[in-house]
């Protein structure tokens, strides 16, 4: 589909007019094209502005003036007993142009914006029931039209005098709210079709989202004061476990979201905006089984835990067992197609642990059937399954299970790393370079007994490493860097600390740490991976909520109990203590802003509160209690 055809249906896309081959050729068009895509957002900023504006009626004394003269009356004389302009009905018009034109012919300057959709206006003069409609019309003979000339004459101009009146306020709105903006490459959500039930689209904007009695929640994050909204259905019950889809190119974060529904047992993806709600047509547990009990079991939490989306957006995997086999499956969904693809992988088990590739060509997944496990690399576009490891043979002992899966950040060189054994006992590290013979088996990085393994693909200047917390006699002890190129290097300023719990800045260059935590509190440090350098931070830093890192990677917020501090990732100054007081239960940045963070405080003055760092204000968005994950999303 070329831009020509693409802006010839991105009215009725927007309207929910086209057919599902062509609403599916439309996005397709709209993911690689960034003209089509701005014009859709202009089309799309113009509906919301139509919403937004005041209604208007004409004065009684124009009315009184058109309906009033003897050839308005004679006009409704002959409108009741015959057809008002043509011999025969108007004949319809295709489905496009009838879209686009009801951008022009619905306007309804009596009471613009009243029980209508933003985009559905119409003119109407009242009392008479004809509709002055401005769609292109066929030709036929008119009957009358000595009588008929002056009166349609007065009915037009009447009609392009009130047209004026809203073209008026429309451009002046559009001159205020659109002068500067820049919509190139924006993701514009489609707004809800008229009497398709669905809600309003919430507005643009950076927005977080979080889970409350199983449904989620989204709060505009522009200082407005807005309540939150609910973005989910009241008929679905929504599971931990939900995710944002990654972020585009040039944008702040994603726009969509997928969870899973416990009482259908199904996934559902939707729109940031709260649109299209979209239930993915695969049971992940027998029918009648999604039940409390199977949801908490090893099963139920395998499949809870499964949900990945492709590095582009474009593809969503998971696991479920639709038979109660007690062995998962692996399924992808393409939002394209809206097809569901059952990935089999030539070898019997249960699967688990599916992780995207950064180029989303290949997915990697581990099987693990009668205590062995195997990890495996689909590819998407051969369809081909290449099997990895098996990690039983390759440690010559009977295998741990796999705890993070992961890729390494290189396209030309993919390479798939794992850690193996159970939370607080890691017993080994490996990696397998996929590009290599797959009969070789997979090189191990490190092995013992280790409190902590966590991967940064950002980690050895963006070629990817794992941090190791050693264990002394039982004790936690030393941090250790193992990149995925062959070495290892312990973190000179933790030597002979209790390190207890360890984590990476988004960018791989920093490490935070926690040494001589008692009731889950200790003294925090920073180091310089580059450099070794260490900086203090604090007394009493809590490692409930996490100490949480700006997007990037400049500032790190964290609580010492009742109060929040911001430090300097350089250097371990401290930015800030926040006026806010309370025990934190989240911390979340913003990813557009580094000066705006989200806290929830548990006790005090429960609530959500929106912060600005750089002026230490807080503004209070809801009373709501967050105990789960906060994530963010964009409606531009």
């Amino acid at each position: 589909m070329n831009c020509e055809q693409a802006e010839e249906r991105l009215s009725p896309y927007l309207d929910g007019m086209l057919t599902q081959d062509e609403r599916r050729e439309i996005a397709i068009h709209l993911q690689s094209c960034s003209r089509c895509m701005a014009l859709l957002a202009e089309f799309r900023q113009n509906d919301i502005l139509l919403a937004r504006l005041p209604r208007v009626s004409p004065a009684a004394s124009l009315h009184e003036r058109i309906f009033s003269t003897p050839e308005m009356i004679e006009l409704a004389k002959n409108a009741s007993s015959r057809s008002f302009f043509f011999d025969e009905p108007t004949r319809s018009l295709p489905p496009i142009w009838q879209s686009t034109s009801e951008r022009i012919d619905r306007l309804r300057p009596v009471s613009l914006g009243s029980s209508h959709s933003p985009r559905e206006a119409t003119i109407e003069i009242s009392p008479t029931p004809p509709t002055i409609s401005t769609h292109p019309a066929p030709p036929a003979p008119v009957r009358d039209k000595k009588h008929l000339a002056t009166p349609l004459k007065i009915v037009i101009a009447a009609a392009f005098i009130l047209s004026l009146g809203t073209a008026s306020l429309l451009s002046l709105s559009l001159h205020h709210t659109t002068a500067g903006a820049d919509t190139a490459g924006a993701i514009t959500p489609p707004a809800a079709a008229p009497g398709s039930g669905q809600s309003i689209p919430l507005a643009a904007g950076t927005r977080f989202v979080f889970l409350q009695d199983y449904a989620l929640w989204s709060t505009l994050a522009d200082g407005s004061k807005q309540q939150p909204q609910r973005l989910t259905p009241p008929s679905v019950t929504v599971a931990p476990g939900w995710l944002v889809s990654p972020t585009p190119t040039g944008h702040t974060a994603g726009d969509m979201l997928a969870y899973i529904d416990l009482r259908s047992a199904t996934v559902h993806t939707i729109r940031s905006d709260g649109q299209q709600d979209t239930p993915i047509r695969q049971t992940l547990l027998k029918t009648g089984g999604a039940t409390a009990s199977a949801w908490n079991s090893q099963m139920g939490e395998t499949i809870l835990n499964s949900l990945a989306w492709s590095k582009d957006g474009s593809m969503l995997a998971f696991v479920g067992d639709p038979t109660s086999s007690g062995q998962a499956n692996l399924y992808l969904y393409s939002l394209a197609t809206g097809k569901v693809q059952e990935i089999l992988p030539g070898t019997r088990g249960s699967v688990a642990h599916p992780a995207w590739s950064p180029d989303s060509t290949r997915m990697a997944f581990t099987v693990t059937q009668d205590g062995v496990t195997s990890v495996l690399d689909y590819n998407v576009r051969t369809r081909q399954v290449l099997d990895l490891s098996n990690l039983q043979a390759a440690q010559g002992t009977s295998a741990n299970g796999v705890l993070t899966l992961a890729w390494s950040p290189a396209t030309s060189d993919p390479a798939v790393t794992w850690s193996l054994g159970s939370i607080g006992h890691i017993t080994s590290l490996w990696i397998h370079r996929v590009g290599t013979d797959g009969t070789i088996y997979p090189q191990q990085l490190a092995s013992g007994d280790y409190l902590q393994a966590l991967y940064s693909p950002q980690g050895d200047n963006g070629v990817g490493a794992w941090l190791l917390v050693a264990t002394n006699a039982g004790q936690a002890g030393d941090i250790w860097r193992i990149d995925l190129r062959p070495g290892a290097e312990l973190i000179p300023s933790s030597q002979g600390k209790q390190v207890s719990f360890a984590a990476w800045s988004p960018d791989g260059s920093t490490i935070f740490y926690l040494d001589g935590q008692t009731s889950g509190a200790g003294q925090g440090y920073l180091v310089n991976v580059t450099t070794g350098a260490s900086y203090w931070l604090a007394n009493g830093v809590r490692i409930n909520p996490a100490p949480t890192w700006s997007a990037d990677s400049s500032q790190l917020a964290y609580s010492t109990g009742t109060r929040i501090n911001i430090a300097n990732a350089s250097n371990g100054s401290q930015l800030a203590q926040l006026q806010l007081r309370g025990l934190a239960a989240n911390l979340s940045w913003s990813p557009a802003a580094t000066h705006q963070m989200v806290v929830a405080l548990a006790n005090g003055k429960p609530g959500i509160y929106l912060i600005d760092t750089s002026h230490n204000t807080s503004l209070q968005l809801g009373q709501q209690s967050i105990n789960g994950q906060i994530q963010w999303t964009e409606i531009p």
